[in-house]
């Protein structure tokens, strides 16, 4: 697949990099996006800029047990006021299979009140299916994974799991002061009609949920975990889209209580980091761009699809190379890198991307006697990409990335930055 990106560089770069007005100096950089492109193509007209970007791509994908999936996506940076300085972001998926998979989902983060206020909601209806592998990094999966983390094929390690979801997670957050915000979130989970494939087919001692859901009292057919979350946030990015530099810190404290509807009382943790750093003093910047992602059960007990996992944050980015909820366990831990160069030297509008993570998850569970603590087992994901500056107003870029692990290859489309 890496072969055929570059061709896709080498073909595109020469248009995209002498795209710019005759009238500049050679080398002279002045940023801009495919509609400038097109416009000296003579292909659209000049409008004036908004504030506002919006794209529809459509999403397309397999896997074998939700068939051909469809949909479209919609991604959009705003600023809810003219005078802000953030950029505000709300994606939105809806997917069908020709199983009878849906997935319905809203989220976005949204600076109000002259950026007094950030809300960030995910709000999630869903047929789903998945492929799980037990607790811990341990195990060794050797499932290809298609695109957008959708597995493709079946292995003789993973176990089918299908589940409807719904999902209500708010939490909104009130500056303090410069860059940081203190707030207070309601997060609810409910997960039914259950099947696990393993135990229907007369196997639940060995099916990885059907045991853990028992052993640790929940009802392997439905459960609910429903919680308040503290939240702690810092950021100082230049722009919450696409940032060339810039810190930003989360940490969220969830206690999930039966008092609010949860099927076990429990409380997690998330705490999350990321940093950009421009390389030289160039407009046109190189960056190097690291992710740093812990998701902790530190009291109680959760049910085995609330664990936290890989592919599970917000966005659902997290893990190129593998499939969504390839490693899961009582405690998870992921550090993503990324160098981010220009290929455009001139225009910017053409870029492009390389990146390594490295995930690592426990296994403290009594069925197997496991004690796989983090660190342990560390899995390991690499890759690289193209960007196309699609709105140079908001920096939202189109992804097209190839990521590599334990020999199997996934592709993955999107708008905006992974991270």
């Amino acid at each position: 697949m890496c072969k055929y990106l570059l061709i896709i560089a080498t073909v595109l770069s020469p248009e995209l990099i002498f795209c710019q007005d005759s009238s500049q100096k050679k080398n002279r950089f002045v940023q801009e996006d495919l509609k400038d492109w097109l416009i000296h193509k003579g292909w659209i007209k000049k409008k004036p800029e908004k504030n506002t970007f919006i794209l529809i791509i459509p999403v397309i994908a397999s896997n074998p047990t939700a068939g051909f999936i469809f949909g479209a996506g919609l991604t959009t940076a705003f600023k809810t006021n003219p005078k802000n300085e953030r950029f505000s972001s709300l994606n939105a998926n809806a997917t069908y299979s020709s199983k009878g998979f849906l997935n319905l989902n809203v989220k976005n983060n949204i600076f109000l009140f002259d950026e007094r206020m950030v809300l960030n909601n995910d709000w999630r209806y869903q047929i789903n299916s998945e492929t799980t592998y037990g607790l811990g990094t341990n195990k060794y999966a050797t499932g290809s994974v298609g695109l957008n983390g959708y597995n493709i094929s079946r292995d003789s390690v993973g176990q089918s799991l299908q589940y409807n979801l719904v999902r209500l997670h708010t939490i909104a957050s009130w500056k303090l002061f410069k860059n940081f915000f203190v707030g207070v979130g309601f997060q609810y989970d409910y997960y039914y009609n259950i099947k696990d494939e393993t135990t229907d087919a007369g196997d639940s001692l060995k099916s990885f949920h059907y045991r853990y859901s028992t052993n640790y009292g929940f009802n392997p057919k439905k459960y609910t975990t429903s919680g308040v979350s503290l939240n702690l946030l810092f950021d100082s990015r230049d722009n919450q889209v696409n940032a060339y530099k810039g810190y930003y810190g989360n940490i969220n404290y969830l206690i999930n209580s039966t008092a609010l509807g949860s099927s076990k009382s429990g409380a997690m943790l998330l705490m999350e980091y990321r940093s950009f750093h421009k390389l030289g003093h160039s407009a046109n910047p190189h960056i190097l761009a690291f992710w740093f992602y812990g998701n902790f059960l530190t009291s109680g007990d959760a049910p085995y699809v609330a664990l936290p996992a890989l592919g599970y944050d917000q966005r659902q980015r997290s893990g190129r190379g593998y499939a969504f909820g390839q490693f899961r366990g009582e405690n998870l831990l992921y550090a993503e890198s990324e160098y981010r160069f220009p290929i455009s030297a001139n225009t910017g509008i053409l870029g492009g991307v390389l990146f390594l993570n490295l995930t690592s998850a426990s296994d403290h569970n009594n069925i197997t006697n496991s004690n796989i603590q983090l660190l342990d087992y560390i899995r390991t994901g690499y890759g690289g990409g193209l960007r196309i500056m699609l709105d140079k107003k908001t920096r939202t870029r189109l992804q097209i990335d190839a990521g590599i692990a334990n020999k199997a290859v996934g592709i993955y489309f999107g708008a905006q930055e992974t991270f």
